[in-house]
């Protein structure tokens, strides 16, 4: 994935960029969004038993939301779809290894207990609200 700040991966861009824009307190809570980082057991055994409830949220959220809102199931068919499993370690492309990819989906399962725990609702309950159809469609307007 680009990252956002030339030198910098997409988690850190991300914050990078942000922190240039004025927002350097949004840093913490999307530096560990990419789904990427589901491939680094050490490094997200330590960010998960150290994250903020809003870095989870984003985090489950980059994983629920492609074009749509999506189940975990669905997001994760769409990524094998376009980046089949191979048997070489470090694909330039981000592909993972099949072992990779199961440990991958068992970090994004315990992502995703861990939020729903935390919202009080299962992941089949996790859903756009009523509103946000207009709020998206306001702020696009804005844009123009």
């Amino acid at each position: 994935m680009k990252p956002l700040v030339k030198g910098l991966a997409h988690g850190e861009g991300s914050a990078a960029w942000l922190a240039g824009q004025g927002y350097p307190e949004l840093g913490p809570a999307i530096v560990g969004h990419p789904v990427t980082r589901l491939a680094h057991g050490a490094w997200f055994d330590r960010w998960f038993a150290d994250a903020s409830v809003e870095a989870l949220v984003v985090a489950y959220a980059d994983k629920r939301a492609g074009q749509r809102l999506e189940s975990m199931a669905e997001r994760f068919a769409s990524w094998e779809r376009r980046y089949p499993p191979t048997e070489r370690a470090a694909h330039p492309r981000g592909t993972w290894t099949a072992e990779t990819m199961v440990a991958v989906r068992l970090r994004a399962e315990a992502l995703e207990q861990r939020i729903c725990e935390l919202a009080g609702v299962t992941p089949s309950q996790v859903r756009r609200l009523t509103w946000t159809g207009r709020a998206l469609a306001a702020a696009r307007e804005g844009r123009r």
